[in-house]
Formats: C-alpha cells, sequence, structure tokens
C-alpha cells in the first residue's frame, strides 16, 4: 500500500518550520558570556544525541524484524539531524573560530554539514581544529553506518 501524496506534508512543513527556526534562533553572543555559547552547544549537542539515539533504536528494530517507526518520522529524523548538526558547527565556530575554516554564517554551517553528510566535502569551507574534524569523524561514521542502513532497510521491497 503505497503512501498518499498528502502524507508528507508533514515532514516537509517540518523542514520549514525548522529551517525558520534555524535561521530566527537569536545566536550572536559576540561580546557575550563564552559560558552561555557553551552551555548552547552542549544543548545542541544534547539533542543529537537524542535524535541519533531514536535512530540508532530503528535501525535494532529493522535488524531484529520488528515493526519500527515510519519513512516520515525518520525523515523528521533526518531534518532535525542536519539542523541540530548545523547548529552544533555554528556554535562551536562561535567558541573556537580556528576550528572550522571559512564558516561564518548559518548558511555556512548548513553547507558545511550537507557537504559533509553527503561526504562530497569540497574544501572551502573545512574542518582545521582537531575538535570539529572529530565531530566530522563521528558525523560521517553515523552517516554511512545508521543513516544509509535505515534508507536501505526502508526503501528495499519487503519479501513475504
Amino acid at each position: 500500500m503505497s503512501a498518499r501524496p498528502t502524507s508528507w506534508l508533514r515532514p516537509v512543513w517540518t523542514f520549514i518550520g525548522l529551517l525558520v527556526a534555524y535561521y530566527a534562533f537569536p545566536l550572536d553572543w559576540t561580546g557575550g558570556s563564552p559560558l552561555v555559547v557553551a552551555l548552547s552547544l552542549l544543548g545542541t549537542v544534547g539533542g543529537l544525541a537524542l535524535v541519533g539515539t531514536v535512530m540508532v533504536q530503528e535501525l535494532g528494530y529493522v535488524r531484529r524484524g520488528v515493526q519500527g517507526r515510519g519513512v516520515r518520522v525518520l525523515a523528521m529524523c533526518l531534518i532535525l539531524l542536519v539542523m541540530a548538526s548545523s547548529l552544533t558547527f555554528f556554535l562551536l565556530n562561535e567558541i573556537r573560530p580556528e576550528e572550522i575554516t571559512g564558516l561564518e554564517t548559518r548558511t555556512d554551517a548548513l553547507y558545511f554539514t550537507l557537504s559533509t553528510m553527503a561526504t562530497v566535502g569540497y574544501g572551502d569551507v573545512h574542518a582545521e581544529g582537531q575538535i570539529a574534524r572529530a565531530l566530522v569523524c563521528v558525523m560521517i561514521v553515523f552517516n554511512v553506518v545508521v543513516v544509509a542502513s535505515l534508507v536501505r532497510a526502508k526503501t528495499r521491497p519487503s519479501i513475504t
């Protein structure tokens, strides 16, 4: 049974809403307390961990043959993963600007996240410091192992 065309409206509206929130949320802490930025970064990383945990659990369901979440829920998780990762890189750049070369705006952070997740890496915005490189390594491994496995499992025709 195929999904209705309107069934994808929720993930699309979620994406639009998160994109608006991503750009609208006040994050200009120049001259502000580094503690506030660090706490924001910690909260964002916590959100990433939560989304990652949901996706890893879903992969476990798929491997055990148990009915898990639907494709639309996983699409929303992927959107959250992109937005939270972009915010993480942006906040890391606020704390330690030397970590990621060429990252100055939220669009740069989104561009860097998407090029990293797609493993194309154009080089104009790239991880320079050790913290940024460690985060990029975690993201690449997570994408290759969890995201690619879930996409494959959810798009593979079921044999009944």
